[in-house]
């Protein structure tokens, strides 16, 4: 009697040990080591709906050789290396914990629809992943940030290293193309610059640059083609193509040299009824004009000479 009463608490714990077990492995499966894990080169578009800008959709679209960008009824060529940097955290992103399994946290980790920066993936008409970007902690002990995750259409909030929600987050402008002007001063070897229809030619010689062909001060035009070398835009004129005209052209720039396919042109439109007088366009990124007060971009332009 007595060891079929110890069989039956045998059997009896060892019930309750497997059922404990089994809930274990299902709470372990449950848990996304790979929360996110796509082959980047088969993604063809990108929905962003970012935080900074009030969930507004932003498309990203990958055409022959690059990345258009589009907003509303503005497209432009993406900034390339913002794109690359979205891809490669959906190519892979960990997951360091659950961090919650209730709806009612959604709030405190900013993973709602309203209060996150939703991210859409495609491959033609197929979404590959739908998930929202929350909130950011960093760690200023051990310098390591955290960025909360959550699957569209799943309660579960995920904690995940890096500073997913900074690169996803962004605004409109964060992820266009800044490009004015980008050239090695050393490849130069004539800049046109006229103003209003008046024009003055800076040339490198064999001896040197002249200007208009009388000898210049070589430290003044190394100082000066330094600082064309890398110039980018920071505030669109978005509403200004539409308004662009000869009457507004005051200074356009004409940069040719070695190892450059074609003659970079800038142009300088100036337009005192802005509160930015001056706009600017380059000929390396057309489709973008950018905003410039006098002592701003247009200066580093056209001041230094």
């Amino acid at each position: 009697m007595k060891n079929k009463t110890l069989l039956l608490i045998f059997l009896a714990l060892l019930v309750v040990f497997l059922a404990s077990q089994f809930a274990f492995e299902k709470k372990k499966r449950t848990f996304k080591t790979e929360l996110i894990q796509l082959d980047t080169s088969a993604i063809t578009s990108i929905l962003l709906y970012p935080k900074s800008d009030n969930q507004e959709e932003i498309l990203l679209k990958k055409e022959a050789h690059f990345w258009a960008i589009s907003k509303g009824n503005v497209t432009n060529k993406a900034n390339q290396e913002a794109v690359s940097s979205i891809l490669r955290n959906l190519s892979l992103i960990k997951t360091k914990r659950v961090a919650s399994k209730s709806r009612d946290k959604w709030a405190d980790y900013e993973v709602e629809e309203t209060s996150g920066s939703r991210v859409k993936a495609y491959a033609g008409d197929k979404l590959l992943e739908d998930f929202i970007v929350g909130r950011f902690n960093f760690n200023q002990q051990t310098r390591q940030g955290i960025s909360y995750v959550r699957l569209a259409g799943e309660d579960e909030v995920y904690a995940v290293d890096g500073f997913l929600s900074m690169t996803m987050g962004q605004g409109f402008n964060a992820y266009r193309n800044k490009e004015i002007l980008k050239v090695n001063q050393n490849d130069l070897t004539q800049i046109s610059i006229n103003t209003l229809g008046l024009t003055t030619i800076l040339q490198k010689e064999l001896n040197g640059w002249t200007q208009d062909g009388l000898p210049v001060d070589s430290i003044t035009v190394v100082n000066y083609l330094s600082g064309l070398q890398n110039i980018t835009g920071s505030t669109y004129a978005d509403d200004f193509e539409d308004l662009q005209s000869n009457d507004l052209l005051f200074k356009t720039m004409s940069l040719e040299g070695n190892n450059l396919a074609a003659p970079i042109l800038i142009k300088a439109f100036r337009d005192t009824t802005r509160t930015s007088p001056f706009v600017i366009q380059s000929s390396l990124n057309p489709n973008n004009y950018f905003e410039s007060e006098e002592d701003g971009l247009f200066e580093k332009l056209f001041g230094g000479w």
